[in-house]
């Protein structure tokens, strides 16, 4: 742990400040004191010996931090060094920070075993707190506003969604600015802010915009306009965001019986529910940066810029993950995360820092994202606040690359009570609410995006309990109230019969809830959607249903194929396709055959890195000149079929030939069967995804060939708009709301239907609840989504009638961009209510 030493001119100011410091973390932190002169006559003053005496009494090679009062204080400290052995003056480091405000700050940095450089960028932002409570002009800093921008054009708006401007809908406006060339600023105009650069994610979100704050938003350059003209759609359409954002729970004031109140920490409700068990200490350990300086700024510049990619290709796999188990809304989290790593003022305070004082690119790194994680700390918005974890869980991730270290997972080995210091948001959304049957932090609050995940995972978690909750044995039974915000550290009989008693009373709500997610999606003149559900495997599959879903419009069998040496055989596919079948019955099951290209490393297909994968060998394309996989993947469906309603889904079709050959392959592996005497049904349906434009241009030619279509819209949106889905700058262009995009799904809607055949969605927007009224009105059959959102989506689809939803896609067909239509469902449900 970090050591502390004080030193001051007075020793009872030293030893107030000590005291003061202790009192605020139970004494866990090593703390020294040098005040005053051993002179009764003259006692004020500073001396190089007791400061020496005070760093070697709490040195450790985790480091020692100083924090003095003025004067003479900075030249003792500075002596006092030159006495330590080189080795030891490496691990000790003088602050700059005020001595009382950043004494506190870096005691309890230190007691949550932060590293050397983050208290020290805890205690240089201790003033921030005040100064923003005082409503004072902060000091400049590294990460000050803009100046003001040259003259230009400028517009005014309201900001109406209800936590503001907090990171996802700033990640938008982020990103909406940043599409442009055009200089663009943009200050908070209710708190009186100065400007700042709208393309940086971590300036914007520190204006502390509030719901109905007003911002003003000035661009200068070639294309000002058009700036103004999206960034005024994306805050009137209200950042997209759906109406029942999770706010803060509310603590029960049933206060607690004199029985509970023994062994009983309280802390902040942050996902409601009941949890007993044993605790599971999650303590990773903090990273050692290293102090040495480099001598190729160059190529430590390269090295964090190689890490920085690394980083984000990491968070697009776990967003990826994330949209799968917890919803697109949850997952758009990450977006901020990505955009973290993007912003070009954090950027270049690392880069200055590399090359101006030729710091390792793993401690500039640090230190530049540790003096931002300290802005948002310091902001008087609890949310803003809450902010700084996401920075901490993206600075974590850099390190890792930059070090080549390992984090040990959150997993526990049998379901436990996670105890951790903080969250992080990769941590929480890799959770298993199977194993995790509840979280305690001893940092974090309701509005952090950990409490969102746990919230989407349906983990109980209470937060914020303080440091007393890491002091829990590995394995000690106790229990936890999300909804309370309560920690019981010693079961007694009676407080166990109490919670079982209302963890039984929470499961029978839970159970209310998805008898009601369990109706069908019926609209208010009686038309029926039916509601699939994306997912992998069988656990999938029954949670899906858990959550109300009528079958599975989208089964990814990827998982079988790849990480393995050869493919699966037709026995293992077999098993898990009857798995999944068993347990839906009757009920549809679409299975997509394999698709994979050259973005996924699989050994045994021997496949090329291609330029862009995306576009290349992939998909029907691959598989068709494998008919080997093909045919066996074909065989076991069929197999699977018996006595269930099995569907099989192509992906990548863009042409008949491969529609015609697939089909002619399926047959011969239904001729095989039949042979063999091998039972399966006669009336298995072979369908196609239209995920690329070429199919949907020719929707009528294709819909004669199979027997229904099923809309990707992920990579439609993506083919139809040139746009990269992981390219943050281009990103927001493959929205499934863009008019192109509508116009595509219309048409093959319409193909479909004369020809008789069924269309469905199975991409991100099918769980939107903006735009399930949309695709219903273009005329979809089958709405497929990720499992958590299926009950809001169905609860939308309700307050409308068909004949609305009609009208209201036909208007948004006419409309120019994805914005316009955002709006258009916004305003036309508020007139519905």
């Amino acid at each position: 742990m970090v050591g502390l030493v004080i030193v001051a001119h007075s020793a009872c100011l030293a030893q107030g400040v000590k005291e003061l410091a202790d009192q605020m973390v139970q004494h866990r932190v090593p703390i020294a004191i040098a005040g005053g002169l051993d002179d009764p006559e003259n006692p004020f003053g500073t001396d190089a010996m007791k400061v020496l005496n005070a760093i070697q009494s709490v040195y450790s090679e985790d480091g020692v931090v100083i924090l003095m009062d003025l004067g003479s204080a900075l030249l003792s400290a500075e002596m006092a060094l030159e006495f330590l052995p080189e080795e030891q003056q490496a691990h000790v480091y003088l602050s700059d920070a005020p001595l009382v405000e950043g004494a506190i700050a870096a005691a309890v940095r230190a007691a949550t075993g932060g590293t050397a450089e983050e208290v020290l960028a805890e205690a240089r932002t201790a003033l921030q707190a005040k100064i923003a409570q005082l409503n004072l002009t902060p000091p400049p800093s590294t990460t000050s506003p803009t100046e003001a921008p040259v003259e230009g054009e400028e517009i005014r708006l309201t900001v109406r969604n209800r936590l503001g401007l907090h990171a996802r809908p700033a990640a938008q406006f982020v990103t909406v600015a940043s599409r442009y060339t055009a200089d663009v600023h943009v200050r908070n105009v209710t708190r009186g802010t100065d400007w700042v650069n709208a393309k940086s994610i971590n300036q914007v979100a520190t204006l502390g915009v509030r719901q109905g704050h007003e911002i003003a938003i000035r661009a200068h350059g070639p294309d000002a306009e058009q700036a103004l003209q999206a960034l005024r759609e994306l805050v009137e359409a209200n950042f997209g965001e759906p109406e029942d954002i999770p706010t803060t729970v509310v603590p029960s004031t049933v206060p607690a019986s004199s029985e509970e109140q023994k062994d009983l920490l309280t802390g902040i409700p942050a996902s409601p529910g009941i949890a007993l068990g044993p605790a599971h200490l999650y303590l990773p350990e903090p990273v050692d940066l290293p102090q040495t300086q480099v001598e190729d700024p160059e190529t430590a510049w390269r090295q964090l810029e190689q890490a920085l990619q690394k980083a984000r290709e990491e968070i697009h796999r776990l967003r990826a993950q994330a949209v799968h188990r917890v919803g697109e809304y949850e997952a758009a989290i990450f977006d901020a995360h990505i955009l973290f790593l993007e912003d070009p003022t954090l950027r270049e305070r690392a880069r200055e820092l590399i090359f101006r004082e030729h710091l390792h690119p793993a401690a500039a790194w640090a230190r530049a994202i540790d003096e931002m994680i300290g802005t948002y700390r310091a902001l008087d918005d609890p949310y803003m606040q809450a902010r700084a974890a996401d920075l901490e869980d993206v600075k974590r991730r850099v390190l890792r690359l930059l070090l080549g270290t390992s984090t040990k997972p959150p997993h526990p080995q049998q379901p436990s009570i996670l105890i951790a210091e903080d969250l992080t948001p990769s941590d929480t959304a890799q959770l298993d609410p199977k194993m995790v049957l509840g979280i305690a932090t001893a940092l974090g609050g309701a509005t952090s995006h950990t409490a969102i995940l746990a919230r989407a995972l349906g983990i109980p978690a209470v937060v914020g309990l303080g440091l007393a909750i890491l002091r829990v044995e590995e394995g000690q039974e106790i229990g936890l109230d999300g909804s309370q915000g309560r920690v019981w550290l010693r079961l007694t009989p009676e407080i166990r019969r109490e919670l079982e008693e209302r963890r039984r009373r929470w499961l029978a709500e839970q159970e209310d809830m998805r008898r009601l997610a369990q109706a069908p999606a019926q609209t208010r003149d009686g038309h029926r959607v039916e509601i699939g559900a994306n997912i992998i495997g069988v656990a999938d599959a029954a949670a899906a249903l858990q959550y109300g879903a009528e079958g599975i419009g989208l089964m990814r069998t990827e998982f079988l194929f790849v990480d393995r040496e050869s493919p699966p055989d037709e026995e293992e596919q077999w098993r898990v396709y009857q798995q999944v079948a068993d347990l839906l019955g009757k009920r549809p099951l679409v299975i997509r055959t394999v698709d994979v290209g050259g973005d996924k490393p699989i050994p045994y297909l021997q496949l090329e890195p291609e330029p862009n994968p995306f576009l290349g060998w992939r998909g029907i394309r691959l598989t068709l000149e494998r008919p080997d996989l093909l045919k066996t993947q074909f065989r076991a469906i069929l197999r699977a079929s018996v006595d269930h309603n099995i569907k099989i889904m192509l992906p990548m079709v863009s042409t008949l030939e491969e529609v015609r050959a697939a089909r002619a392959l399926f047959q011969e592996a239904q001729d095989e069967l039949r042979r063999a005497g091998q039972p399966f049904d006669e009336g298995v349906e072979l369908g196609i995804m239209v995920e690329i434009p070429a199919a949907a241009l020719m929707a009528e030619k294709m819909a004669r060939e199979v027997d229904f279509f099923s809309v990707g819209t992920n990579d439609l949106s993506q083919y139809t708009m040139a746009a990269d889905r992981t390219n943050a700058r281009v990103a927001h262009l493959a929205d499934g709301l863009q008019p192109a995009v509508l116009r595509l799904i219309d048409r093959a809607a319409r193909a479909a239907h004369e020809a008789g055949i069924w269309i469905g969605v199975c991409g991100e927007i099918a769980g939107d609840a903006v735009a399930a009224p949309i695709l219903v009105g273009l005329g979809v059959d089958e709405l497929s989504m990720n499992p958590p959102a299926i009950p809001r989506v169905k609860q939308v689809l309700r307050q409308w009638t068909w004949a609305e939803m009609q009208e209201l896609a036909q208007k948004a067909l006419d409309l120019e961009s994805a914005e316009q239509v955002r709006q258009l469902v916004s305003n036309q449900q508020t007139s519905n209510e």
